[in-house]
């Protein structure tokens, strides 16, 4: 009883698999315009922490990061932001923020930890070296920063 059942089964899915042959004649019969390859696109981001940055007397302190690889051909920034964690008893200071395209964006900053969002670097293309700089505005600053920089992509 089992081997029938088990034939029986066997027997109705190889019918199910050839029922309905396409082909080749058949196939031909779709335009090109019918037939759409789905483009393949999303979003994306990288983060990156900079070492200790020590800026003394407005001197400036900095480090560039690097993007790493970064997916699609097509890419485009959408935010960026910078979280600084700052040493207690620092000075207040200038964070400048350079992207791989050149574009310079500056934040005046305090004393506390915070995150800082940057909109002037949206549509760029995020893949390559990132730069940030820090400045005193008084006698010392000590910040580690973080970048964390979201972008679309597509193929």
């Amino acid at each position: 009883m089992k081997r029938k059942l088990s034939l029986l089964l066997v027997v109705t899915l190889l019918c199910t698999l050839f029922v309905m042959p396409v082909s080749a004649a058949e196939a031909s019969d779709y335009s090109d315009d019918e037939i759409s390859v789905a483009a393949t696109s999303g979003s994306n981001y990288f983060s990156k922490i900079t070492p200790m940055l020590n800026s003394l007397n407005g001197s400036a302190a900095m480090a560039s990061l690097s993007s790493g690889s970064c997916s699609g051909n097509e890419r485009s920034i959408t935010s960026v932001s910078v979280y600084c964690r700052v040493s207690s008893g620092s000075s207040r200071y200038t964070l400048y923020v350079i992207s791989p395209e050149g574009t310079t964006l500056s934040q005046s900053c305090g004393t506390s930890s915070t995150t800082y969002n940057f909109t002037g670097f949206n549509g760029e293309d995020p893949k390559g070296n990132w730069t940030i700089m820090v400045v005193s505005n008084g006698v010392l600053t000590t910040v580690t920063s973080t970048l964390k920089v979201n972008y679309n992509y597509s193929f």
